[in-house]
């Protein structure tokens, strides 16, 4: 990260926001230390915990005396101060009248959710949409600091790149910064082993300007060791995915993902434009405790499908999980929890570390006597319909064949570096015409589902696409 600085002058501020124990500041100036003539370094470094400041301390004052003798001088001071409310523009950051103060923020920043409404929040309101992350707020407070061309470096999750909840904020951070180079860990679980990441983190190299470099630099690593880390070039018009409004951070790390990308987003319309409908199940387990019942055995039951109950192609109902639940008492109380029994397909709404897939879908196409019945959806599980219609059978299949085939799979990890399946990211993505996938459908009833390379191949050929990505992540090989 400290080598991502592109310039240190003569005279050079840093802010290093979620200090810690102060590794990135100690690496900034080992960076500065190897530099021949004398530099003049400013730095302010953020944090809160009374636990580390000690440590912090330390690390300054053994920077101070390692500078000195290159040469350099070094003026640090620590804040106790919450980073996201002391915005700049204080007396700190003479002249007052200026609020553009840094050439670099280094940070790596909590990752925590915030309540709307917290303080926070507030100060950021223009950006906030649903449950915002310390994190974003923390690059926000950062973009505020810097002077033009100043540059931020920033470790962080990897999902403000796409999603609803993060749009405000992307449009305001694209609007101010221009991206310079993003480096991707590939793998949750060499990179980050000892924490509970749930998606991809990324550090993040970008200048304060309103013009966008025409490309961006990308690079990939599968563990936290980046000397063998993957390059490559791509253009910031491709990355950046305005073309729904949404200002969506694609990271295509590798070349077969320029191959997928161009097959896909051929086609005209969207997920929504062709009439498809994405929903989240309506049960949640904890608020509808009282209609959850451990047999379907009771007059009421119906069928609860939960996450476990979808696999590739199958839709594997009932199948006891330890003490989960496997039906709902169908009662008065319980009519909005409950669906009419017709043609689903089923999206797992999260996948764990360890699938091959990011993707994982089901049909549920019940036959005449299940029909009279109808069907409980808990709200792990994401399903599909038609806006107007029942989805036939041929459309079904065809579905589930395309959401569980590598290419899908692959456009899908361009666009999101994270376990969960969000509905807003499906409803965006580019889909072929229903005729099209019907005919997918047709084609893979005829194919065991236990042979992931020939529905590869059908999904591929039905669409027209030829080349197969050549590309799956070392994480999946895993």
């Amino acid at each position: 990260m400290a080598s991502r600085v592109s310039q240190i002058g003569e005279g050079f501020t840093f802010v290093d926001a979620g200090a810690g124990t102060g590794m990135l500041t100690a690496a900034l100036c080992d960076r500065i230390g190897s530099i021949s003539t004398p530099r003049r370094i400013t730095a302010w470094l953020y944090e809160t915990d009374p636990n580390v400041r000690p440590v912090l301390q330390q690390t300054l004052r053994e920077c101070r005396a390692a500078l000195a003798a290159a040469g350099h001088h070094l003026d640090a001071t620590v804040l106790e101060e919450d980073f996201v409310l002391h915005r700049p523009g204080a007396p700190l950051f003479a002249p007052a009248s200026r609020s553009e103060y840094a050439d670099v923020v280094i940070m790596n920043p909590p990752y925590a959710k915030l309540e709307k409404d917290s303080p926070q929040a507030r100060a950021f309101a223009e950006i906030v949409h649903g449950q915002p992350n310390a994190y974003a707020l923390f690059m926000a407070a950062a973009v505020d600091l810097l002077r033009p061309g100043g540059e931020l470096v920033a470790i962080t999750p990897r999902s403000f790149c796409n999603g609803l909840y993060f749009r405000e904020f992307r449009r305001w951070l694209l609007a101010r910064m221009s991206l310079r180079h993003i480096h991707v860990f590939e793998s949750r679980r060499a990179a980050f082993k000892d924490a509970q990441v749930l998606q991809e983190n990324i550090i993040t190299t970008a200048v304060k300007q309103t013009e966008r470099t025409p490309e961006v630099m990308l690079s990939v690593s599968h563990g936290a060791e980046m000397d063998h880390a993957k390059w490559s070039s791509c253009a910031a018009a491709t990355m950046i995915d305005d073309s729904a409004g949404h200002s969506v951070i694609r990271l295509p790390t590798a070349s077969s993902d320029f191959a997928v990308m161009r097959a896909i987003e051929s086609w005209s319309d969207s997920f929504d434009e062709r009439g498809l409908r994405i929903s989240t199940g309506p049960v949640v387990a904890f608020r509808a405790a009282e209609y959850l019942l451990d047999s379907a055995e009771h007059p009421d039951a119906v069928p609860l499908i939960s996450m476990h109950n979808i696999r590739p192609f199958v839709t594997a109902w009932p199948v006891a999980k330890g003490t989960k639940p496997v039906a709902l008492r169908a009662s008065h109380g319980a009519a909005s929890l409950v669906l009419p029994a017709r043609n689903y397909v089923l999206l797992r709404r999260f996948s764990s570390k360890e699938e091959r897939r990011r993707l994982i879908a089901s049909p549920y196409l019940p036959n005449a006597e299940e029909r009279r019945r109808p069907v409980a959806l808990e709200n792990h599980v994401n399903y599909v319909t038609h806006t107007s219609r029942e989805l036939t059978e041929d459309e079904v299949r065809g579905l589930v064949a395309l959401f569980n085939s590598d290419l899908f799979d692959r456009y899908f990890r361009v666009v999101s570096g994270s376990t969960q399946v969000n509905a807003t990211d499906i409803r965006v993505m580019p889909f072929p015409d229903l005729q099209s996938v019907s005919r997918v459908g047709k084609r893979v009833a005829e194919i065991a589902c236990s042979d992931r390379d020939a529905i590869d191949s059908c999904v591929r050929t039905s669409l027209g696409v030829l080349s197969p990505p050549s590309h799956v992540p070392s994480e999946a090989r895993a």
